[in-house]
């Protein structure tokens, strides 16, 4: 669910030049300094080299004889994200559904809930955030502490894709992780794991589209 400790420096500076690398705000290949970075945060090089580690570690900068530059994905890349998402997120989904009692699922009602607020009052971001914390609600209930940690990484990286894919409908994709939550609620693995499969393609695709129109 929601992470309510605020970021450490090295963090924030991740999420924001992990933001710009992805929506293309920063150029493929553009040389990352640590001292210019340093200044432009107005911080030591310590949190600057903490967030290039982490963008690096997530395959968003690229090191070439000991120089860091950015690395925008490419379709193929996309394509191995959600690929990996599916495999993890599935699993998650099997473990959950073996291992949750059925209130801990009323939890993950009020994420959806929150997602219904959000799209009546138009708030893309408030609705991102619990868009990711509907789909992380699985990695906590399938009470898998390696398939959690082996999520973190990536989480990262699709609370910005999510921003970035989320179609302006809100209302309609608030119903449409309704009826996927429903699905999950009945107990029918394979089916849940289906509706998943459909869930990431339809939001992939949409990437795609804005990826390829930048």
């Amino acid at each position: 669910m929601v992470d309510v400790r605020p970021l450490a420096m090295g963090e924030q500076i991740a999420h924001q030049l992990r933001r710009e690398i992805l929506t293309g705000a920063v150029e493929d290949g553009l040389h990352l300094a640590e001292d210019a970075l340093a200044a432009r945060f107005d911080v030591s090089r310590g949190p600057v080299r903490d967030a290039l580690r982490q963008l690096e570690i997530e395959g968003l900068v690229e090191n070439r004889r000991k120089r860091l530059y950015a690395r925008p994905l490419d379709m193929e890349e996309l394509d191995e994200l959600y690929a990996l998402r599916g495999a993890l997120e599935g699993l998650a989904i099997r473990l959950a559904v073996e291992r949750a009692e059925p209130q801990e699922w009323d939890a993950v009602q009020r994420v959806v809930d929150r997602m219904r607020t959000a799209a009546e009052t138009g708030d893309g971001e408030a609705f991102a955030t619990a868009d990711m914390d509907f789909h992380g609600s699985f990695y906590a209930l399938a009470r898998n502490r390696r398939l959690l940690e082996a999520w973190k990484p990536y989480h990262r990286t699709f609370s910005v894709l999510v921003q970035m894919s989320d179609t302006r409908d809100l209302a309609a994709a608030t119903e449409d992780h309704q009826e996927f939550l429903d699905v999950v609620r009945t107990g029918d693995v394979s089916a849940a794991v289906a509706r998943l499969d459909q869930h990431l393609q339809s939001a992939k695709g949409r990437l795609r589209d804005v990826l390829g129109a930048a």
